[in-house]
C-alpha cells in the first residue's frame, strides 16, 4: 500500500529528491557512525599502546640505572668481605668505586642477619658533594628495623630489594640491597642510594608508578605518594597485574569513582611500571570529533537537499567518480588523487578519500620498508657471526671450544683469539645492553682487535701488554659511541715461553682457571678491578696481573649473561652452579665442560625468556709450558684467594 502511494502521490523529481535523500542520510549516518566507533576505537587502542610505551620505556630506563648499581655492588662484595678485618687498603678501593661510577652516590658494604633483620656496616664511602647538593646526611641512610624485616624476605628470595628513601624537601632516592648468598644468618651485604632527580624530572608530565612485586613504591610521579613511601596493592591495575603471568599488558579499571585506561610491564630484577590516564582525558579529542562528525552528517543532508534539486548530474558525477575509486583500492591501487570538482560536502568526501587512499599507500610502503629493514637485520645478525672465531680453534698449545647465543637478533657480546709465536691472546667483552646498537660497537671491538693481530705479525717480537691493548680498544669504543655505550673488556696474553698468563680486565666477571692438583680441581679466580671501556676517552693504565700456566690447565671466559640468567622462579644460574658444572665435567675437557654449561644453563632457564646474551669459552692447555718458578706460583695462590 505504501509503495503504491509513492508511485502515484509524488512527481518523478521528488521520488529522485526523496530517495537520494534517504540514501545520503543512510550513507552519511553510516559513515559517521562507523567513523566514530572506530576512532573510538583506535584512540582507546593509541592510548593504550602510549601507556603501555610509557611504562616499557620508563620500566627498562629504571632497570638499567638498577643493573649498573648492582655491577658495583657485587664488585664491592666481593672486594670488601665485611667478615674480614676492613684494612685501609680495601677502604681506599671502595671509596675508588664510589668515585668511578655515576649511579650510586653511597656505598656501604657489613653484614645482614636473615633470621633476626638487621644491618651491620663494616665499611662506607660515599661522595660528598652530591649529598650536600640533595641536602641529605650519609647518617640518614641508616635503615630502620621496620624496614630490615620488611626487606628480608625479597633478600632470601631474590638476593636483592629495593627501598623508597625519598622524603619532603630531598630528592627522591632509591635504596638497592644486594646480599652475597642466601643462607640463613649474617650474610654479606653490599648497600647503594640512587639519585633519581633526572629519572624524575623526564616522567614528571606522566601518571606513572614503579614499584616492587610486594606493592611497596619506588618512584611515583605523584609526589604524595612518593614521599609517604606507601604501598600500591589497592590499586586495581596493580592487583590486575599481579594476576597476569604476561609480561606486559593493558587494563580498563575504575578506582576512586574515576574511569581509567592503565597498561603494566615487569622490566625486570621483580619490578612492576604501572602507567594510567583518565578515560575521560583519553577521549577528549573523542568527544569533540563525534560532534564534529554528527555536524558534518546534518550538514551535509541539509546541502544535498538543495544540491539534488538544482544539481541532481552534477551531484551524481562526482558520487560515480568515487565509486569508481572505491574498486580501485579493492584491487589494491592505493595511491589515488581525484579530481576536485566543488568545495561542498562531495568536494570534502572527495578530498578525504584523497588523503585516505595516500595514508593507506604510505602504510602499504611503511610495511615494504618494514619487511626490507627485518631483511637487513637479519642480514646484520648473520654478518655479526662472522666477527666471532670458529666454535671449535686449535693450536700447538691450546684447544678452544665456544658458545654464543645472542638474546637479540645481533647481540653484544664478543670474543676473539688470534696466535704470535708461541703466544696466544684472547679477549672477551660485553656492550651495555643488546639490540643493533650493541651489534655495531662489537664489530668496532672486532676491527680493534684484528688491527693489534696484524700489528703484531708484523712485529712478533714486541711486547703484547694487556693493558695497552685495552686502551687501544678504549679509544676505537669511546670514539664510535661518544660515551654512550660502555663495554667491559678482558685480554689476556698466554706466553708459553714463559709459561705463563698475563691479564688486564675493564669491569668484566673475572674469568676462571681450574686446575687438577692431585685428583682435586682446585679454581683460581683471574681477579683484578678496572674500568669500563668507553667512558673517557683516555682509560687509566690498567692493571697488568700474571700467574703460572701448567698443562692440563682449563681457563673458563664467559659474559654475565651465563651466570645472571634466571630460571622460572627468577633465580639466576649464578657462581656456584657454573663451579659444580665445571668441575663435574673438567675431564672431558672444554667441549665437556662448554656442553655441560650450555644444557646446564638451557634447563635452568626453560620456559623463560632470555634477558642477556651467552658466550662461553674453555681454554684448554695441551702444551707443556716453561718452568713454573715458586714466585708465580704464589701469585696464583693469591688469585685464588680472591674467588668471591
Amino acid at each position: 500500500m505504501g509503495q503504491l502511494l509513492f508511485r502515484k502521490a509524488f512527481s518523478v523529481g521528488t521520488k529522485l529528491l526523496l530517495s537520494v535523500l534517504l540514501l545520503i542520510a543512510v550513507v552519511v549516518a553510516f559513515l559517521n557512525v562507523s567513523a566514530i566507533i572506530l576512532l573510538k576505537e583506535d584512540k582507546q587502542a593509541y592510548v593504550f599502546q602510549s601507556k603501555l610505551t610509557e611504562a616499557v620505556l620508563a620500566g627498562n630506563e629504571f632497570v638499567n640505572t638498577v643493573r649498573h648499581v648492582f655491577d658495583t655492588l657485587r664488585l664491592s662484595v666481593a672486594t670488601v668481605d665485611p667478615r674480614k678485618p676492613v684494612t685501609p687498603e680495601l677502604t681506599a678501593v671502595l671509596a675508588a668505586l664510589v668515585e668511578n661510577q655515576s649511579d650510586a652516590i653511597y656505598l656501604s658494604v657489613g653484614l645482614f642477619d636473615l633470621t633476626e633483620p638487621s644491618f651491620k656496616v663494616v665499611a662506607r664511602s660515599f661522595k660528598q658533594k652530591k649529598l650536600e647538593e640533595l641536602r641529605a646526611e650519609a647518617d640518614e641512610f641508616a635503615l630502620s628495623d621496620d624496614w630490615l624485616r620488611s626487606l628480608a624476605p625479597d633478600l632470601k628470595k631474590n638476593g636483592f630489594a629495593f627501598v623508597n628513601l625519598s622524603k619532603s624537601g630531598i630528592s627522591s632516592l632509591l635504596g638497592v640491597l644486594h646480599v652475597e648468598g642466601r643462607a640463613e644468618g649474617k650474610v654479606p651485604v653490599a648497600f647503594a642510594v640512587v639519585p633519581l632527580k633526572q629519572f624524575g624530572s623526564e616522567l614528571s608530565a606522566l601518571n606513572l608508578t614503579i614499584a616492587t612485586r610486594s606493592g611497596w613504591i619506588l618512584f611515583d610521579t605523584d609526589a604524595t605518594a612518593q614521599y609517604s613511601r606507601s604501598s600500591v596493592t589497592g590499586d586495581p591495575l596493580f592487583a590486575f597485574a599481579s594476576q597476569n603471568s604476561a609480561a606486559n599488558g593493558t587494563h580498563e579499571f575504575v578506582a576512586g569513582g574515576t574511569r581509567y585506561l592503565g597498561s603494566y610491564v615487569f622490566p625486570g630484577f621483580d619490578l612492576m611500571a604501572l602507567s594510567r590516564v583518565e578515560w575521560a582525558k583519553a577521549h577528549r579529542a573523542t568527544y569533540a570529533l563525534t560532534e564534529k562528525f554528527i555536524l558534518l552528517g546534518l550538514i551535509a543532508i541539509g546541502a544535498a537537499i538543495l544540491f539534488t534539486i538544482f544539481f541532481a548530474r552534477t551531484l551524481t558525477a562526482p558520487i560515480a567518480k568515487l565509486y569508481e575509486a572505491t574498486k580501485e583500492v579493492g584491487k589494491g591501487h592505493f595511491n589515488l588523487n581525484l579530481a576536485i570538482s566543488s568545495d561542498d560536502e562531495i568536494g570534502e568526501l572527495t578530498r578525504s578519500f584523497n588523503s585516505m587512499s595516500q595514508k593507506i599507500n604510505e602504510l602499504f610502503i611503511e610495511s615494504v620498508e618494514k619487511v626490507k629493514l627485518e631483511n637487513e637485520i637479519d642480514i646484520a645478525s648473520t654478518v655479526q657471526q662472522t666477527l666471532l672465531p670458529p666454535p671449535v680453534f686449535s693450536t700447538d698449545h691450546v684447544d678452544i671450544h665456544s658458545f654464543y647465543q645472542a638474546a637479540s637478533r645481533c647481540g653484544g657480546d664478543w670474543w676473539g683469539t688470534f696466535t704470535v709465536g708461541n703466544r696466544v691472546v684472547v679477549g672477551i667483552a660485553d656492550a651495555t645492553g643488546h639490540g643493533l646498537p650493541c651489534a655495531l660497537i662489537t664489530a668496532s671491538a672486532k676491527s680493534c682487535f684484528s688491527f693489534l693481530r696484524k700489528l703484531a705479525e708484523e712485529n712478533p717480537t714486541m711486547d703484547l701488554d694487556p693493558g695497552a691493548m685495552l686502551s687501544v680498544n678504549n679509544r676505537v669504543i669511546y670514539e664510535a659511541t661518544e660515551g654512550r655505550i660502555m663495554m667491559t673488556f678482558f685480554i689476556a696474553v698466554l706466553d708459553f715461553d714463559k709459561g705463563e698468563i698475563r691479564y688486564a680486565n675493564a669491569g668484566h666477571n673475572p674469568p676462571w682457571l681450574f686446575r687438577d692438583e692431585g685428583g682435586k680441581i682446585a679454581l683460581r679466580s683471574l681477579s683484578i678491578i678496572g674500568q669500563r671501556l668507553g667512558e673517557t676517552a683516555d682509560l687509566p693504565i690498567a692493571e697488568v696481573k700474571t700467574m703460572d700456566l701448567r698443562k692440563g690447565d682449563l681457563i673458563l671466559l664467559y659474559t654475565d649473561g651465563l651466570m645472571e640468567g634466571k630460571g622460572a622462579n627468577g633465580e639466576m644460574f649464578g657462581k656456584r652452579r657454573m663451579r659444580a658444572t665445571v668441575e663435574s665435567n673438567f675431564a672431558a675437557g672444554p667441549k665437556g665442560v662448554v656442553t655441560a654449561l650450555v644444557n646446564d644453563f638451557t634447563k635452568h632457564g626453560k620456559d623463560v625468556a632470555q634477558e642477556d646474551d651467552v658466550t662461553i669459552a674453555a681454554i684448554h692447555v695441551i702444551a707443556t709450558p716453561a718452568t713454573v718458578s715458586p714466585e708465580r706460583t704464589q701469585v696464583g695462590a693469591e688469585a685464588e684467594a680472591t674467588l668471591a
